[in-house]
C-alpha cells in the first residue's frame, strides 16, 4: 500500500499560480510570444486589443483544475517527493494535454512548430507544477 499523502491546498493554489507564470513568461516576446502571433495570424496590436484581465482570472482557475489534478495523482500513488512530481508532470502532461493537443492540430492543419510550442509549455507547466507539489505535499 503506497504511503498515505495529505492533499495540501495552498500547494495546489501555489500550482495554479506557476501554471499562469509560466504561460506568461512562454508566451512572452523574448521566449515563444513572437512566433506563437505569427503563428496564430496575429499581431502584437491585435493581441493587445483582445487582451481581458478576466483571461488571467480564467487561466488561474484552469490551473487550479491542473494542480489540483495533479496534486490528486501524487495522493493517490503516494509518490510525494520533487523527481516523482516532476515525472508525474510530465507522464500526465504527455498522457492527456501533449496527446490532445498533437490531435487537435493534426486534424485542424495547424503547423507543427505551433503544436510543439504548446506541447512544450505544458510539460515545462506541469513539470514544475509536478516537482513543487512532490516537494511540498
Amino acid at each position: 500500500m503506497p504511503p498515505v499523502v495529505e492533499m495540501n491546498y495552498l500547494a495546489v493554489l501555489v500550482g495554479a499560480i506557476i501554471s499562469v507564470a509560466v504561460g506568461a513568461l512562454w508566451f512572452s516576446p523574448p521566449l515563444f510570444g513572437n512566433a506563437w502571433l505569427a503563428l496564430v495570424g496575429k499581431t502584437k496590436e491585435q493581441a493587445e486589443k483582445d487582451f481581458s484581465p478576466l483571461k488571467i482570472v480564467w487561466a488561474l482557475v484552469w490551473g487550479f483544475v491542473l494542480s489540483y489534478g495533479l496534486a490528486r495523482v501524487i495522493v493517490w500513488t503516494g509518490k510525494a517527493t520533487p523527481l516523482d512530481g516532476l515525472l508525474l508532470g510530465v507522464l500526465t502532461c504527455v498522457v492527456f494535454a501533449v496527446s490532445s493537443i498533437a490531435v487537435n492540430h493534426s486534424f485542424e492543419g495547424r503547423p507543427t512548430k505551433l503544436t510543439m510550442i504548446y506541447a512544450t509549455h505544458h510539460l515545462v507547466e506541469f513539470a514544475a507544477i509536478g516537482a513543487m507539489l512532490g516537494a511540498w505535499m
